[in-house]
């Protein structure tokens, strides 16, 4: 089992359809997506900054916020399965889990803007037997195959919090907007994998 997460800037990048038909074609993996809030999420964040709600609600709306891309695309893609339960996971099914149901109830999930649906991506790895986490970005990555976590999260690719979650697993890939050209080439799961961008923890 492989989680995929797939960041909030893709809600608006032409090229969503595209990436998701290719997705698609790993339908016999099990696969579970993980979905970024981006604009929506953002909108949560500007009415936390100009009111008195706390940081604990903010997460959770963020969280919120996530799964509306979830739903996207699910409606995108019907064969698709949406779950609220981790334990519900398909195999050999694409699953988009939808996380605040469940993480609103963990005392081990750090409720701030520093846990953003990276860390829920790690949370769930961390979690569950999976293999690893590939953080699918909309910015373009330089060439080098390989990338320090502190340096990601340096430069704000990938949040603070992350690493907590992990629970001693460091399998963990990343990819930018090449990702279409990489699943174009390759019909195998494991070979795409080989040519993900590892992250050094």
């Amino acid at each position: 089992m492989w989680i995929l997460k797939i960041g909030g800037s893709w809600i608006k990048n032409s090229q969503l359809d595209t990436m998701l038909s290719l997705i698609e074609k790993f339908v016999n993996q099990t696969i579970v997506i993980v979905t970024g809030g981006g604009c929506i999420s953002d909108s949560i964040r500007d009415i936390f900054h100009s009111t008195d709600m706390s940081e604990e609600t903010g997460n959770h709306l963020a969280l919120k916020a996530t799964e509306i891309f979830g739903y996207l695309i699910k409606e995108k893609k019907k064969k698709f399965n949406l779950i609220s339960d981790s334990n519900k996971i398909q195999d050999r099914k694409i699953n988009i889990w939808l996380p605040s149901q469940e993480l609103i109830f963990c005392k081990k999930f750090k409720k701030n803007w520093e846990s953003t649906s990276d860390s829920v991506a790690a949370w769930l790895y961390g979690k569950t037997n999976a293999e690893g986490v590939l953080f699918i970005k909309s910015l373009e990555l330089s060439t080098q195959r390989t990338y320090n976590l502190f340096e990601l999260q340096k430069k704000e690719i990938l949040d603070r919090n992350l690493k907590y979650y992990l629970f001693g697993k460091k399998n963990l890939k990343i990819i930018g907007p090449e990702i279409i050209s990489v699943m174009k080439k390759y019909q195998d799961w494991n070979k795409c994998i080989s040519n993900f961008n590892e992250i050094l923890i």
